[in-house]
């Protein structure tokens, strides 16, 4: 016996492929005019103090008004200079544009290798400022620090 449609269900058939082809469509237009709406950005802010050099990087999404509307990461790094030192520096990150107050810390563990090291990320934020603070880590010598105003 042969299997053999009628022209009705070949029109039903074909009516549900080409609905559920519209459908996607649509679905994977919306997602493209979404990251299309939202363009990447990194910014780098320094602070020096005592020979040591500080640094943050935000990687974030701009929104509304070429602000940043979410962070997708946020990393430092910390060149030492001559200085001898371990890695005990504090790195304090802090965004007021977030109820409540989003915040990322090394606490005593921050590593000077003056290479990016990943300090925390993935929320989205409101208006307000957003500040970095660096405690160096110096041997046998008071620690010194500096702070960095974060603006997008």
């Amino acid at each position: 016996m042969v299997n053999s449609l009628t022209a009705r269900q070949i029109r039903r058939t074909t009516n549900r492929f080409v609905i559920g082809t519209a459908a996607m469509s649509i679905a994977c237009s919306s997602i493209a005019l979404i990251s299309a709406t939202a363009d990447a950005a990194t910014r780098e802010y320094s602070c020096r103090a005592g020979g040591f050099t500080g640094t943050i990087r935000v990687d974030y999404n701009q929104g509304i008004g070429r602000n940043a509307s979410s962070i997708i990461e946020v990393s430092y790094k910390i060149n030492k200079g001559s200085n001898k030192g371990g890695n005990k520096a504090n790195v304090t990150y802090s965004d007021g544009g977030t109820l409540p107050i989003k915040r990322f810390n090394t606490g005593d563990a921050g590593i000077q290798n003056n290479q990016w090291n990943y300090l925390g990320g993935s929320y989205t934020r409101g208006y307000g400022s957003v500040a970095a603070r660096f405690i160096f880590d110096k041997s046998r010598a008071s620690d010194p620090s500096c702070r960095v105003n974060i603006t997008f």
